[in-house]
């Protein structure tokens, strides 16, 4: 009598849980409703009381999107690409980079502060030289958004790769396990969660670098489409180029986000604390 008692206890407890978590969830859902509401009714109010050419409104920038659809939807493909491929470049480079100095507490001392120089300098002001450098083509877009992308993975490699477990790490010495095997099923994954945060501010970055040279470039891609529809004095074009961006840095950070959970998961890790 006492065990079901408790069972039954123990499941009112969890139907009460689940219910705060769906309530709250509703509440979260129809707040971020309410502001992306208000957002739009903000921009609408404010393209109400200027020219089309200077700010479009909702409407205007729907009418901008449809009118040059076909330019939008190649320039979104190459926007995409560039930052899929420097996107990886710099998360492999970092992972690489950071798991090496992590390990070696004398290879981070001698590096930090060119690491910190390093970030130091914005990548944006490169995007000329860069592209004087590399062309017009594909390739300087990569560059810079690897550029950007590689320091937060690097940072939090070396945080994650160093912030070990201290019995985990006793029981593999004890065990006669390799520097790698430490390396590999100890450290690195120990450090996947500080890793995928660091890879989540990466998607940011190598977003803006991509479109930033894009700007500098001129030729394909969205940032390309937008100087276009800025010479040709066509705003609602401008803006609605700026949507699609926008909806591809979502899908990118959502994806990278998805792809977070789903690793922290399969291995039973906890998410890194967000304040």
């Amino acid at each position: 009598m006492q065990d079901v008692t408790r069972q039954s206890l123990e499941a009112k407890e969890t139907r009460a849980r689940s219910s705060r978590l769906r309530r709250q969830h509703v509440g979260e859902n129809a707040a971020r409703l309410a502001v992306l509401i208000a957002v739009v009714w903000f921009w609408h109010a404010a393209a109400a009381r200027h020219d089309v050419a200077l700010l479009p409104g909702p409407g205007d920038t729907y009418a901008g999107l449809m009118r040059g659809w076909k330019l939008i939807r190649v320039a979104a493909l190459d926007t995409s690409t560039e930052i899929a491929l420097g996107f990886a470049v710099g998360v492999l480079a970092g992972l690489v980079l950071g798991s090496v100095i992590g390990l070696s507490k004398t290879l981070q001392g001698v590096l930090h502060p060119f690491l910190i120089l390093y970030q130091a300098v914005p990548k944006i002001g490169l995007a000329p030289m860069i592209v004087l450098l590399l062309g017009f083509g594909i390739l300087p877009k990569v560059v810079l958004a690897g550029m950007s992308a590689l320091f937060p993975v690097l940072e939090n490699t070396i945080i994650g790769i160093q912030r070990v477990d201290e019995d985990g790490l006793r029981l593999f010495e004890a065990l006669g396990a390799s520097r790698f095997q430490t390396y590999w099923k100890l450290r690195l994954i120990g450090a996947l969660p500080s890793i995928m945060t660091g890879v989540r501010v990466a998607v940011v970055l190598a977003t803006v670098s991509v479109v930033v040279t894009e700007f500098v470039a001129g030729r394909i891609g969205l940032g390309a489409a937008m100087m276009a529809g800025y010479a040709q004095l066509d705003t609602p074009l401008v803006f609605g180029a700026l949507a699609v961006l926008t909806l591809i840095g979502l899908a990118y950070y959502f994806g990278v986000f998805l792809i977070e959970s789903l690793v922290l998961r399969w291995f039973h890790l906890a998410p890194p604390a967000r304040s």
